[in-house]
């Protein structure tokens, strides 16, 4: 058998990309098509990609029936991030995080720190039906 000499300096860029792969992978234990009772207003749903994309419908007839919020997200372990993007969303100048976890057929979901996107914070946080 063979050794191959790594170079020092490829380290760094040979972590890096074992740490993205591992991100891919956190998302799509969470992915799904996914629902909610929203406080009495009715019914939010959350489409979760595998890659971290977010889409979020808001209930009728008080919001649009469209997707109401969209955004890009990357897990770290067992924490949603969602980094600060103005050009995303406007309310988003702080980076948001949210702690989830997941059963069967149930995902929870809730705020670690604020959100300056204060709707989606409403929307996210509490627990989740698979739809």
């Amino acid at each position: 058998m063979s050794r191959r000499f790594v170079p020092p300096r490829s380290l760094p860029l040979m972590a890096a990309v074992l740490v993205l792969a591992a991100c891919g992978g956190e998302a799509s234990k969470y992915s799904g098509n996914w629902s909610r009772d929203l406080y009495g207003e009715g019914e939010v749903k959350m489409k979760l990609a595998s890659n971290g994309n977010v889409e979020l419908m808001l209930p009728s007839p008080r919001w649009p029936d469209s997707v109401d919020m969209k955004g890009k997200a990357a897990f770290v372990g067992d924490t949603l991030l969602f980094k600060a993007d103005t050009a995303g969303s406007k309310c988003q100048t702080a980076d948001a995080r949210y702690v989830v976890s997941r059963t069967e057929d149930e995902l929870h979901i809730a705020g670690v720190g604020m959100d300056t996107c204060g709707n989606r914070r409403a929307a996210l946080v509490g627990t989740w039906k698979k739809s």
